[in-house]
């Protein structure tokens, strides 16, 4: 195999992998099968460790040695310790990106915004997409690289949590805190639109925490 289709098949099984994880198809704490994901997704074991690395990486799957990978578990006490990183690096991120947000830019939030929670009300499975293209429009404004890097593998990792309780969500309430946030940003008042980010996430983990515990 060439180093290009080596590197394609990696990622072919880092996708794919991650994706069943995302949705729980690999629910948490599975084994992961190196021969069983080198058949499932016609590679060889090599291309598969290479991705299981990655995975690890990202913090959804832990290697143990000498007993091969699992997919992560999920706890409060994890989610909880997510939660809270993601709201240092978040508001940061917002806070560098503040000032160089354009009208065009927190148009294109607001439509997002509405095509996220019309989403939702359908129960269609592209609004965990929208809210990260939401979310992500605004932070990519801050140029800072290893935010981005950091938030991603950040959101990785919570979206199980969320993808087990959206069906709970209050529309409505989601609309309100997020455009707390583009409201603030419009007018330019930084601190409050990362006061407003960190109430939604606040309260995100609540709900997160009620929901795990019911």
């Amino acid at each position: 195999m060439t180093p290009t289709g080596r590197s394609s098949s990696v990622q072919l099984v880092y996708e794919r992998t991650r994706l069943a994880i995302l949705d729980g198809t690999l629910a948490p704490g599975i084994q992961l099968r190196i021969q069983h994901l080198a058949d499932e997704n016609g590679v060889s074991l090599i291309p598969v460790r290479e991705a299981l690395r990655m995975l690890a990486a990202d913090a959804l799957v832990e290697v143990i040695p000498n007993h091969g990978a699992r997919v992560a578990p999920l706890s409060i006490e994890d989610m909880l310790d997510i939660y809270q990183t993601r709201i240092v690096l978040e508001i940061e991120a917002l806070r560098q990106a503040a000032p160089n947000l354009s009208d065009r830019d927190l148009d294109a939030a607001d439509r997002l915004l509405f095509d996220f929670v019309s989403a939702i009300e359908r129960s269609d499975v592209d609004a965990y997409q929208l809210h990260k293209e939401l979310h992500f429009l605004l932070y990519q404004a801050s140029n800072s690289r290893w935010l981005l890097r950091l938030i991603t593998i950040m959101w990785n990792h919570t979206e199980r949590y969320r993808r087990r309780s959206i069906p709970q969500v209050n529309t409505q309430t989601i609309f309100a805190e997020h455009s707390a946030i583009l409201i603030a940003l419009r007018t330019g008042d930084v601190d409050r639109a990362c006061g407003a980010l960190k109430e939604h996430l606040d309260n995100t983990v609540r709900f997160h925490s009620a929901a795990a515990r019911a």
